[in-house]
């Protein structure tokens, strides 16, 4: 410290400052982070930055973590700090400013510093607890771009059990990125809130969107696994999460013919090992050359019809499969309004959506799919559709989240459909009011359908 040069007040937050300090005999610049005076005689305030400290011992060695370069304690003066080198840009700003110049190869290679980081955090059993982008920051070394993840304030020992990690989590870290556990509860933080965190992370870095309303990218099954708000749902580990992230990068970067060229039945009749990541990627997109029949949608039922090829994919995607379920409905619209494909598939349409109701625990993908057989049972008047929806027609499978928007649709379809389909099952009493209402208001269309006709018979002059 003797060595360098004081320059200025860098930032602050809640309870530190960041002054910049130069050597300038070498002209390189540090930043130095200290606990403010008024927070000297917090107890929480020194233990939580002494902790930090500690913690960023623990973790040198990895290049992907900022270096912890001196730091000391006076307690006459009431002076707490450590050194570090110094970055002119967090993630956060390097993103925002310069996206529309990141190629996606770049962004990948940011994903991987960050994992490593991570990866050596958790394999030291310490977790971080507060990634986002304010928390990475950005050195460039000779063109080349490197990550270091910092601000363990929050980071937590697994094994620990003082006091601090009983702390509420309101007030600390940054609330997009914080995991629904960890929200409620510093204390209940696992290497799971840290992946939910990295997940978040991820979709910045790719999109360079904040993170609160999450729309479909290149590695969409990637991220929704991560963030699912059941910790039981995410990745198990920093080691899996690294896995699936490989597995998309060498799909999207390192195929010989670019995904957005190849149709699903191309890839389908190509191999017999499924890769479930890379056919995922084709069921969201639904290529499509000759015909949406052919080309995608007979190739679909083929493929989840067989075996346990549903639960293996919706195993692999989680609940990212509903970006599929959406596409194969969009899909079979457009193939309804085409020729020169066999009707009689419509009952293999039905198979495949009443398999996908009993398999995906989403609320979302079973009201896409009850629309869908609805369509096919009574607009489309398809006998065998009708005989197999009555496995999934009923309460056991139409939810209280999805009973009002299906009841709203059936009624909004205005077909007649007479109650004798439904004898012998269990109806949400709201799905049996509105096929009811539905069959009034036909009714009572066709009536004044037939008034009208019959008035303009009579009124009609030769």
């Amino acid at each position: 410290m003797n060595n360098l040069k004081y320059i200025g007040l860098k930032g602050q937050g809640y309870f530190c400052i960041v002054k910049l300090y130069k050597d300038e005999s070498t002209g390189n610049e540090f930043a130095l982070k200290e606990l403010k005076k008024d927070h000297y005689q917090k107890e929480e305030s020194r233990y939580r930055l002494k902790r930090e400290i500690r913690l960023l011992s623990e973790l040198q060695g990895c290049e992907n973590i900022i270096e912890l370069l001196d730091s000391g304690h006076d307690k006459d003066k009431e002076k707490l700090w450590y050194l570090m080198p110094y970055a002119k840009h967090n993630l956060y700003d390097f993103i925002k400013k310069g996206n529309g110049k990141i190629t996606k190869e770049t962004r990948y290679n940011l994903v991987e510093q960050i994992i490593n980081a991570i990866k050596f955090a958790h394999d030291k059993t310490i977790l971080h607890r507060d990634i986002s982008p304010n928390n990475v920051l950005v050195f460039e070394n000779d063109e080349k771009l490197i990550l270091k993840v910092s601000d363990f304030g929050l980071g937590k020992d697994i094994e620990s059990l003082s006091f601090y990690t009983g702390s509420s989590a309101s007030g600390y870290g940054q609330i997009l990125y914080v995991s629904p556990e960890q929200r409620f509860k510093l204390k209940d933080a696992t290497i799971k809130s840290d992946i939910y965190s990295l997940g978040k992370l991820v979709y910045f870095i790719f999109t360079a969107k904040d993170p609160d309303n999450l729309k479909q990218f290149e590695l969409s099954s990637l991220v929704t696994k991560a963030i699912e708000d059941n910790p039981g749902e995410r990745f198990t580990n920093i080691r899996e999460f690294e896995n699936h992230f490989l597995s998309l990068k060498e799909l999207q970067l390192n195929q010989k013919i670019s995904i957005e060229h190849l149709t699903l039945k191309e890839v389908v009749s190509s191999t017999d090992k499924k890769d479930w990541l890379q056919l995922h990627q084709l069921l969201v997109k639904g290529n499509f050359i000759d015909h949406v029949y052919s080309d995608y949608i007979s190739p679909v039922n083929t493929l989840l019809l067989i075996d346990n090829n549903l639960k293996e994919y919706y195993a692999t995607v989680g609940s990212a499969i509903r970006d599929f379920v959406n596409t194969y409905s969009v899909r079979l619209n457009e193939c309804y309004q085409t020729v020169r494909w066999p009707f009689s598939s419509m009952g293999t349409f039905g198979s495949l959506l009443i398999k996908i109701i009993k398999t995906v625990k989403d609320e979302e993908v079973k009201l896409i799919c009850f629309k869908q057989l609805w369509f096919l049972a009574y607009e489309y008047d398809q006998w065998s559709v009708q005989k197999e929806i009555r496995e999934v027609f009923n309460d056991k499978f139409i939810s209280t989240a999805i009973e009002t928007q299906l009841a709203e649709y059936i009624i909004q379809k205005e077909t007649k459909v007479e109650m004798t389909h439904f004898s012998g099952l269990t109806l949400p009493q709201i799905i049996k009011g509105s096929i009811i209402k539905g069959n009034e208001v036909t009714t009572k269309k066709e009536e004044e359908r037939k008034t009208k006709q019959k008035l303009d018979t009579d009124n009609f002059e030769l």
